[in-house]
């Protein structure tokens, strides 16, 4: 288990660690002593739990609550105050729970159940949902032919693969054109989707260009010898095509015999 304190004042650090370490012996305990170093600690280490002071200088400890919780998988906040005024408000925001000084060993050892049973859960949960994307990835992936496709405002749909004109990768992203005249972004490399798109008639043209065959509608000459892959879109899309895969694309368009 990875704890991090985080206290402005040096002796309610010191007090804190030194009961949990008598709780969690082989707990790994790292301090912050405010609200802009707790957040550089959680997003630079792997932290189980947070015990987090509300009252300290600069950004407090509410304030650092809700933008860990902002985080994909946040570690556990509990909040370690003088002041129990600001219960409800830390409880709005989805503590584990809350202490308060001075610390009682008793009091301590019942948010550490709290916190273990806590993270039990969550390894359950992380277990389960790995030992179903292993099933999806063995048995469901060949028949899924569907991307998930994210927009600029966030949201993503699910596009067949039928419906994807080209795959384009742009500055370390990778995103597909669909006959909607949607582009979208997929959470995958190109070679990856070389691979899973191989099955819908995709070929490589580029580096940075897979096409559907199914909506390629012509290869015409470019510049200095070059080749260019013109798409069956409205727009005609034109797309570069290196030397390295042109014979490929010829040949697959060419067919048996």
């Amino acid at each position: 288990m990875r704890i991090l304190i985080v206290d402005d004042e040096r002796p309610s650090r010191g007090e804190l660690r030194y009961i949990l370490q008598q709780l969690a012996a082989t707990a790994e305990i790292v301090e912050a002593t405010n609200g802009q170093e707790a957040l550089t600690a959680v997003a630079r280490e792997s932290l189980d739990v947070v015990f987090l002071d509300i009252n300290m200088p600069g950004l407090n400890g509410l304030a650092a609550a809700a933008a860990i919780a902002e985080r994909p998988d946040p570690p556990l906040i509990v909040f370690a105050t003088a002041y129990d005024a600001h219960a409800v408000r830390a409880f709005e925001l989805a503590a584990l729970d809350y202490v308060v000084k001075p610390f009682d060993e008793r009091r301590l050892a019942q948010t550490m159940v709290r916190i273990r049973e806590a993270l039990a859960a969550r390894e359950k949960r992380d277990a389960q949902q790995s030992a179903v994307r292993a099933y999806l990835a063995g048995a469901a992936a060949p028949t899924l032919h569907k991307l998930w496709g994210e927009r600029d405002e966030e949201t993503a749909v699910l596009v067949d693969y039928a419906d994807i004109l080209w795959v384009e990768a742009l500055d370390k992203k990778v995103f597909i054109h669909t006959a909607a005249g949607a582009t979208l972004r997929v959470q995958f490399t190109m070679q990856e989707l070389e691979g899973r798109l191989a099955v819908a008639s995709f070929t490589r043209i580029h580096k940075s260009y897979l096409v559907n065959l199914n909506h390629v509608a012509e290869i015409g000459k470019g510049f200095s010898g070059t080749y260019l892959v013109v798409m069956a879109d409205a727009a005609r899309s034109r797309l570069p095509m290196s030397r390295q895969y042109g014979r490929q694309l010829r040949d697959n368009l060419r067919g048996p015999g």
